[in-house]
């Protein structure tokens, strides 16, 4: 019998070769994202890769687990060769997938503000038929990531032919059977013991997870710590809600929530008319982007829009990705778990979209997106939230104006939108997501020179999205249902940032919400409360006086004042921003902190025994208001039942 000393070796030399390489690819994320990185302290750069090293280690450990296994086996020393052949193409085979993963996501961070996960799946859908458009627009990261794979087999099959057989331990030279049986065993014991704390990640009483990563107030930082094997593997098979039970009773828990706020500002002053409903949502438009910096704007149209309109100035998102905030602006359900709502089983829930809402009420009800139908499942979630029409690029049918990669341009599909509203009866409620300002952020050739680069590459995309809104109200001005419509105006999601003052986890839910309209007044109302995207939905239901007989407490109408909180979820832990202070909390692992909403960077938390009475019986208020939203979400998801008679 050959003993397992040599093969422990090999393994755990393997695992630290797949380290290194999780090193580079973290480099690499540094580099190629510097320009959101250069106003980050040098410190904290440098101690986030000594603290990746801990999920970097328990990553590929995890995935080289299989074979340390096998190296358990006692083989027969003429096998050697045979076994160091069969491991370094399985650990190929293994480590090849999640290295590209890592090297993938040095760009992908950019599309949804965190790393790849299980649930991140969804995406695949959308790469069929657009690799090449991928490739050619990333051609040097490509190139780049091309060399490190080959260079990462390369070094593997090298380190498997390299002769380590005198590296034995001494024990394995003792004589008789017992002993060396005994030897084996001990190694054995030895090296599953030092693979399970390293995949652990040390000897703390419970393993590590996405929030022991969470050791910067910029959760850009915290996505240099971690790596995307650690965080696809730990979100496979992740309970995805826990029945949580904090309150009761259901009226203690509904009177925390934004929906038991009563009085909406239009009682008494809705237009006699029945009104069109115009829902625009932004791709990637952060509030970042809005308005001019520096003596400088990216959405000169969007500006003088906003200066006519009723403006929400503490406005947030309820998710990262598009699939999130195209679910929770028209179906009113925020991403509170990992899973965004519309790929995941909870999307066969009974749920009231907008459309199935208004359709009674007599109004045509449609979806535009200028994307391929079938992208992120919109064409099916309409068709279940409601909406009678979609329209994507099969409808459009002239591929000229496809961008090669998502779908039509802007500019030409909002004006063709045009002409489909025109022959829709009224009043009608429509919908149109663009498309344009997302990866690889590409314009038309025509309007190159219009719109030259910015300090980060979305911003020319940004300014060609605001021109083609431009030309869209030119146009619909001159309809004879545009005096008698409702303009809704909001982003799915925020995106990358180029000012440090939004580098952090306000900055990065921070989206435009406002309401436009061309002859009616609107009635004053606090726009300094803090209001989301699920307010959108009953927002246009009492702008158009249509009751809710069964109420999702989520959400609340823009024009009902009071102490309003937004919540989001990412990775384990819950934020809550409300208009003076913000919270987090990751149930399991942390108690809730309270930090001033001044104090962005959440160095400064408002600890207990160093507050005012009057800071922690807020602290209080707002952690039973997240309390009460995670019940009714989960119970809601859970249970089928996220809608309750209206009081």
């Amino acid at each position: 019998m050959f003993g397992p000393s040599h093969r422990l070796i090999k393994i755990f030399s393997l695992v630290l070769l797949a380290v290194l390489f999780y090193f580079f690819a973290r480099v690499e994320f540094l580099l190629w994202n510097w320009g959101l990185f250069k106003n980050k302290p040098t410190l904290d750069i440098l101690w986030s890769f000594i603290v990746g090293l801990r999920f970097d280690m328990a990553a590929a450990l995890s995935v080289a687990a299989p074979l340390l296994l096998l190296a358990f086996v006692p083989w027969p020393k003429s096998w050697n060769t045979y076994w160091a052949s069969l491991t370094w193409v399985l650990f190929c085979i293994l480590q090849l997938p999640f290295l590209i993963l890592n090297l993938v996501d040095v760009e992908f961070i950019n599309f949804v503000g965190r790393r790849f996960s299980y649930d991140s799946l969804f995406v695949v859908n959308e790469v069929p038929g657009k690799v090449w458009n991928f490739v050619s627009s990333y051609w040097l990261l490509f190139l780049i990531n091309s060399l490190i794979v080959m260079f990462f087999v390369w070094s593997v099959r090298r380190l498997m032919q390299k002769n380590a057989e005198d590296l034995v331990w001494p024990g394995e030279a003792k004589t008789g059977r017992v002993k060396l049986w005994l030897s084996h065993v001990f190694l054995c014991f030895v090296a599953l013991v030092m693979a399970v704390i390293g995949i652990r990640g040390g000897l703390q009483g419970k393993p590590i997870s996405f929030v022991n990563a969470n050791v910067f107030s910029a959760p850009l930082l915290n996505n240099l710590v971690l790596n995307s094997t650690f965080t696809f593997i730990k979100s496979y098979g992740a309970e995805t809600l826990k029945q949580e039970k904090y309150f009761a009773s259901k009226e203690e828990m509904l009177k925390h929530l934004n929906g038991s706020l009563q009085g909406s500002a239009l009682d008494g002053h809705r237009p006699a008319k029945p009104q069109n409903v115009v829902l625009i949502i932004l791709e990637s438009f952060g509030e970042e982007y809005i308005g001019p910096v520096n003596g400088k704007t990216y959405t000169p149209f969007l500006d003088s829009l906003m200066s006519k309109s009723l403006v929400f100035k503490n406005a947030y998102a309820n998710g990262r990705r598009s699939i999130e905030g195209v679910g929770a602006i028209v179906a009113g359900i925020p991403a509170l778990m990992n899973e965004p709502f519309i790929s995941s089983h909870f999307t066969a829930n009974y749920f009231l979209g907008l459309g199935t809402l208004v359709a009674p009420h007599g109004y045509a009800t449609s979806f535009f997106h200028g994307g391929h139908n079938g992208t992120m499942y919109f064409d099916s979630f309409m068709q279940s939230a409601g909406m009678e029409k979609y329209f994507g690029s099969r409808e459009y049918g002239n591929s000229a104006d496809d961008d090669g990669v998502w779908g039509i341009w802007d500019e030409p599909f909002l004006q063709w939108m045009i002409g489909q509203v025109d022959t829709m009866p009224q009043p009608f409620m429509t919908s149109v997501f663009t498309l344009s300002s997302h990866q690889p952020y590409k314009i038309p050739a025509q309007y190159k020179e219009m719109f030259p680069e910015g300090p980060i590459e979305i911003l020319k995309t940004i300014s060609y999205t605001d021109f083609a809104l431009k030309k869209f109200f030119e146009e619909a001005e001159k309809k004879p249902w545009f005096k008698d419509t409702l303009f809704v105006i909001t982003a799915d999601h925020a995106s990358m940032h180029y000012r440090s003052e939004w580098e952090n986890d306000m900055g990065s839910y921070r989206i435009p919400l406002f309401l436009y309209h061309p002859s009616y007044q609107f009635p004053k109302t606090d726009v300094t409360k803090v209001v989301q995207q699920v307010d959108v939905l009953p927002t246009i239901l009492d702008f158009l006086g249509i009751p809710e007989k069964d109420k999702n407490y989520l959400g609340s109408s823009l024009f009902i004042d009071g102490d309003k909180a937004a919540v989001n979820f990412i990775d384990g832990r819950y934020i809550l921003f409300a208009k003076d202070y913000y919270v987090r909390w990751s149930p399991g692992h942390t108690e809730p902190q309270m930090f001033a909403n001044e104090d962005r960077e959440g160095e400064n938390e408002i600890k207990e025994d160093r507050a005012s009475s009057d800071q922690n019986a807020r602290k209080q208020e707002l952690t039973e208001k997240l309390k009460a939203t995670i019940q009714y979400f989960n119970e809601g998801m859970w249970d089928n039942k996220l809608y309750y008679p209206s009081r």
